[in-house]
């Protein structure tokens, strides 16, 4: 019975059983990107650990699935960038997945796989990470938005071995006013959109470190503010 199972095996997985990677089919999420109005004619680029053992990217359209070659391991990350730079989607590989099994790319994991995938660009090991707890330490600190939580706190704990709970937290907020008008949609999933009041401001008391891209979907100006500190600066292009 053993060795009928083994071949079982052998024969579902074929060559990839005796490699150091494996063939994914990665499903892009449901609800497509904020800036986007037509799927079918936009693109994204995807990061993930390649076959060549340091993170590779390539270009994909945005629609349905597409499939790439990963390096095998237990908790490995993979991130879909809309535009090749906004806020991405993301999912993290498991072992967990069987043959024939899509990988469902989803806008809560974003952030985690975004952040994994930096430490292992600077060549930092994950493989000590607990992710699952990591994941629900953030989705728990976070209050709905992953993006919230002060990245470089948390990578710096991790580098450091000094990752608690107490390193999973969210930016502190600041109040910020911009003489712009208009609607403005943001390409992270969980912002709200901004409107400009009735002096023809934007004021928000809410922004947290970072930057944040915003788009008006009627005139597809984009709006970038960079938010640090005490202090901010904006760009609108």
């Amino acid at each position: 019975m053993t060795k009928y199972l083994l071949l079982f095996i052998i024969l579902l997985n074929g060559c990839e059983l005796f490699t150091n990677y494996r063939t994914i089919t990665v499903s892009l999420p449901k609800a497509p990107p904020p800036w986007f109005q037509d799927s079918n004619k936009q693109t994204g680029i995807v990061l993930y650990p390649g076959t060549s053992g340091y993170i590779e990217s390539t270009v994909i359209e945005w629609k349905g699935s597409f499939s790439i070659e990963m390096e095998k391991g237990s908790s490995i990350p993979i991130a879909c960038y809309p535009s090749g730079y906004l806020k991405p989607a993301g999912a993290i590989l498991t072992t967990d997945l069987l043959p024939g099994q899509n990988l469902q790319l989803n806008w809560e994991d974003g952030f985690l796989a975004d952040l994994l995938l930096d430490l292992m660009e600077k060549r930092i090991s994950i493989e000590y990470l607990n992710i699952n707890r990591l994941s629900e330490e953030i989705q728990d600190e976070c209050e709905g938005d992953p993006w919230s939580i002060n990245k470089n706190l948390l990578m710096d704990a991790i580098i450091y071995n000094s990752l608690s709970v107490y390193k999973i937290k969210t930016g502190e907020l600041q109040e910020i006013t911009i003489p712009i008008t208009g609607e403005w949609i943001s390409d992270n999933p969980f912002y709200p959109q901004i409107f400009s009041n009735t002096e023809e401001n934007i004021l928000i008391n809410g922004f947290y470190p970072g930057l944040h891209r915003f788009q008006n979907p009627e005139t597809r100006q984009q709006l970038d503010i960079l938010v640090w500190g005490d202090g901010f600066e904006y760009l609108e292009h």
